[in-house]
């Protein structure tokens, strides 16, 4: 969630810091602050308001500060309500010290009293306000020792950036689960939670691992374990993508941009892994694949969106492979004590790589001695370094909170692969491979009609957009679907919705059907499309109002539905992907039309670090 940014160099620290932290905006964020050491002064310059990054440059309002070294952060509350005096940076008592910090600390009231009785007084309801005051009572003269021990007494997850007035050559920075990446530059570097911040000026990047304490001076990075002591070389990674596709391109939102990018990122998926006729997984070898042979159980863990990837997963598994499948969130999944085995494998699926319960998640998977892949779209981040296998799904950065592309690029990814293992398992064919990726790479065309058709979605947006409750329902594939568009219609209009299995409204949800209440139905070709459209007709007996995504050219469903959406006829196990994409223009245009915050809805972050 919150967002940090730290530079040491050559340039004026504050637009560098507000850049980054403007580039960062996208997490979410409630309050906004920075720190900077003004050269020539022992003293440090410190700023910070609640709410969005403009209240900070107004506040500012065009003031400059001489000085080379400084941190930044946006905050998204834990411990404490949005304020000012909860914003980061926090300082210690001399204000000598400064800390942003990212993450939760699991024991701060206890080291909290344990500094009162040592004098120290907090200005703070935070978590993050003890870390400079430790850092204080430590400092014996050697500040990054200081530091080290302060770590050291901390419990919890957390990324931490540190300026001093003692040390002004210094900036220092620590990760434990939380991201963290360091950018190379020439004469300046930088430390940033997301490699977005940085690109302006390096695209040569570290990424820090777990317990890993880095110091940064302008022409250099040290980077030692945190108990040992021990010096790391770690060579820079080179960013392949540029700034420019992380900008909106014209597009008023850059949720609008990601769905319109759908298109190329099926297309690019689909040319990285079918190479004549066959499918290739750059990170999977001969080894790999006689171990995924003899997987006689699969988990699939994730959250939010990409839990509703996992969902349809599993159904693409079990037709595919016929290997047993279940599927958990991962904030549920390590308190269940589940019942995993080496002769399993936890496919771990997250946008970022760096979602807090997904990594615990993944934990425990390894502890019980499973084998772990992840399905991830950030390379370098903490589940793609730590899992057995990746699967990389190379959607490019996604900058909107609601997931879009890369729920898409999730989706073909699994389908991918639960054919590579169908095919391991001798469950599918070379014959019906061959026939499953000849359809699978029309997907992109299809979804290019889709959004070509987008304006016919307008009258029943029109109609709808003042409605505070809606249904989703959905059949087999198409169940997580609906669960999925309900999602996105909450995540940026605040409207309520529900997704529902169709079978099961007549187990409750059916009492809420009258005239007033909107139900948007998933009724694409498929093997159950007749009990669906049995839903549909005991929805429109109750005067529901209807709107459908069906199958071009059903005429029978139209005569059920206020309003129709036609999605090209694929296979069911494809429809998933066409029938998401009008959900997701639906839930933008009602946003959009309530005058809702879409890229960064209140309460909400792109990437979950917290548990």
């Amino acid at each position: 969630m919150c967002g940090i940014v730290g530079y040491i160099g050559y340039r004026n620290t504050l637009p560098v810091l507000l850049q980054g932290l403007e580039r960062l905006e996208y997490r979410g964020y409630d309050s906004a602050g920075v720190a900077c050491l003004e050269n020539g002064k022992k003293s440090l310059f410190v700023a910070k308001e609640k709410g969005k990054l403009a209240q900070l440059t107004s506040a500012l309002n065009g003031k400059t500060v001489s000085s080379t070294i400084g941190i930044a952060h946006t905050r998204w509350a834990t411990h404490g309500a949005p304020s000012r005096a909860n914003a980061h940076p926090h300082t210690d008592t001399k204000n000598r010290i400064a800390v942003v910090h990212n993450g939760i600390i699991e024991n701060f009231a206890e080291v909290k009293e344990f500094l009162k009785t040592r004098g120290h007084r907090f200005k703070s309801e935070t978590d993050t306000e003890v870390i400079p005051h430790l850092v204080e009572e430590l400092n014996h003269g050697d500040l990054e020792e200081a530091f080290r021990k302060a770590i050291q007494r901390l419990n919890g997850y957390f990324a931490i950036v540190m300026i001093s007035v003692d040390e002004p050559e210094k900036l220092f920075a620590f990760k434990r689960s939380n991201p963290l990446v360091l950018g190379v530059g020439k004469g300046e570097n930088f430390a940033a939670s997301d490699v977005t911040a940085l690109l302006p000026y390096t695209r040569r990047v570290i990424y820090l691992q777990d317990n890993e304490l880095a110091v940064l001076t302008k022409d250099h990075i040290h980077i030692s374990t945190l108990l040992h002591q021990k010096s790391i070389r770690r060579q820079p990674t080179e960013i392949k993508w540029t700034l420019d596709e992380a900008k909106k391109g014209g597009f008023p939102h850059y949720m609008l941009k990601e769905i319109f990018e759908q298109p190329h990122v099926a297309r690019q998926t689909l040319e990285k892994r079918i190479k004549q006729g066959k499918i290739y997984f750059d990170t999977f070898h001969q080894a790999v694949n006689k171990r995924l042979a003899k997987v006689k159980k699969v988990f699939i863990v994730s959250c939010g969106t990409a839990h509703h990837a996992g969902l349809i997963g599993r159904y693409m598994l079990e037709e595919y492979t016929r290997i047993p499948t279940e599927v958990q969130v991962s904030s549920e999944f390590r308190y269940t004590d589940p019942i995993v085995t080496r002769d399993d494998l936890v496919v771990l699926i997250s946008q970022s790589g760096e979602t807090a319960d997904t990594i615990a998640a993944f934990r425990e998977a390894k502890e019980n001695g499973a084998m772990t892949l992840a399905i991830v779209n950030v390379v370098g981040s903490t589940i793609a370094r730590e899992a057995d296998f990746v699967l990389y799904t190379h959607a490019g950065p996604e900058i909107g909170v609601a997931s879009t592309k890369a729920y898409i690029a999730q989706l073909l990814t699994l389908m991918l692969f639960a054919f590579h293992l169908g095919v391991i398992k001798k469950r599918i064919s070379q014959t019906t491979l061959s026939d499953l990726l000849k359809e699978l790479q029309k997907i992109p065309s299809a979804i290019t009609e889709i959004l070509k058709n987008e304006k016919q979605l307008d009258v029943a947006v029109k109609a709808l957009y003042q409605k505070k409750n809606f249904l989703f329902i959905g059949r087999g594939y198409n169940f997580p679907t609906a669960l999925e568009g309900a999602l996105k219609l909450k995540e940026i209009s605040y409207a309520h919705a529900h997704g529902y299995a169709g079978g099961e409204m007549k187990h409750g949800p059916i009492a809420l059907i009258d005239h007033t209440q909107p139900v948007i139905c998933i009724a694409s070709e498929s093997k159950t499309y007749g009990k669906m459209l049995s839903n549909i007709q005991e929805i429109k007996a109750r005067d529901a109002i209807v709107l459908t995504i069906a199958s071009k050219g059903d005429e029978q469903v139209k005569k059920l539905s206020n309003w129709i959406f036609y999605i090209p006829r694929v296979l069911e196990i494809f429809s998933t992907i066409l029938s998401v994409v009008p959900l997701q223009l639906f839930a933008y245009k009602i946003a959009v039309r309530n005058q809702r915050d879409v890229d960064q809805p209140r309460n909400l972050a792109k990437s979950v670090t917290v548990e």
